[in-house]
């Protein structure tokens, strides 16, 4: 059948509602009456079919629908977090392509064409169900200025984390052995053999804290203004390719001023990987190397994001 809900319907007809006598005359046929209480009218309802099932579940059965049953109550939080993670499994990975210099020669092109593609990819397989935020600034932004549900904000914020934390735990599986070959089983954080940077974002040695500071909010607030116009319904054509529109604002972000801060913009992108390297055999340094710089992609990106936010609300919407 076609479509999901099938029915099937015994209907009378004619020879159920008269008594032919095949020696008489069609006009002295008997007439009975129309009986529709004897009707048999069976529905069938594919999407409960697991209720109406009496037989007994097998474990994986049950353990499917018990799958579906979390997946209809936290659907959000699941595409946060399923999107946050291939971010940061893309994003990682392309950094793990640069530090290993598996090509010719590092390129900032290929890591800022790299981030924004892996961007896109999050957004489209997340945006049709939370809006794929994937960035607690975004969410935070959204909450102060467009009316995002307060209470969602801690449920989004956990799983971007943790998708974040995910995916850096999944990369680190596929190219354990890569990063072994390249630092000798010896887990630096900077210098040449340094790989800790695949995951956290790390500023040049020669870049201070305040450019980096700086570069981080006005990345931020630059990415945010993107967001909120590029979604705004009369800014067409951009509102109909608003994944495209984003894609295209985080590599020219990241080409213009990524260079001076590691261009995280993305709090999450930055301390679940940098948690997983200091858990995986890097060490708790992680945050406190270079001046204790992990705390500027953790708290730059959301003032950034507020500012661009207050600009957009106050000067352009």
């Amino acid at each position: 059948m076609s479509s999901a809900r099938s029915s099937l319907t015994a209907v009378p007809t004619i020879v159920n509602n008269y008594i032919l006598n095949p020696n008489a005359d069609i006009n002295t046929v008997e007439k009975k009456p129309l009986d529709y209480t004897n009707s048999i009218s069976l529905t069938i309802d594919h999407n409960n079919a697991d209720d109406l099932n009496t037989a007994p579940k097998s474990r994986c059965a049950t353990m499917v629908s018990h799958l579906r049953h979390f997946k209809q109550k936290h659907r959000e939080f699941l595409a946060e977090f399923i999107g946050t993670m291939i971010l940061i499994l893309l994003t990682c990975g392309i950094s793990a392509e640069e530090t290993f210099q598996i090509g010719p020669r590092k390129s900032w092109l290929t890591s800022s064409l790299g981030s924004g593609l892996s961007v896109l990819v999050a957004i489209c397989v997340s945006g049709h169900v939370s809006g794929a935020h994937i960035n607690p600034a975004v969410t935070i932004t959204f909450c102060v200025f467009s009316g995002f549900p307060l209470r969602k904000v801690p449920i989004y914020l956990a799983a971007q984390f943790m998708g974040a934390f995910t995916g850096a735990a999944l990369l680190y599986t596929i190219i354990e052995p890569a990063i072994t070959q390249f630092d000798h089983g010896q887990r630096h954080i900077l210098g040449e053999l340094g790989t800790a940077g695949i995951f956290g974002t790390y500023p040049p040695l020669y870049v201070g804290i305040a450019s980096a500071v700086a570069s981080e909010i006005i990345g931020t607030a630059l990415l945010l203004l993107v967001i909120m116009t590029s979604g705004h319904p009369n800014n067409l054509p951009f509102r109909t390719a608003q994944g495209i529109m984003i894609a295209v604002g985080v590599m020219t972000i990241c080409l213009g001023l990524g260079y001076t801060s590691g261009f995280s913009l993305n709090p999450a992108r930055d301390l679940g990987p940098r948690l997983f390297t200091a858990v995986a055999g890097w060490g708790f340094e992680v945050f406190s190397v270079h001046h204790f710089y992990a705390f500027v992609p953790m708290l730059a990106p959301i003032f950034g994001a507020i500012l661009g936010g207050f600009i957009y609300t106050v000067f352009i919407d």
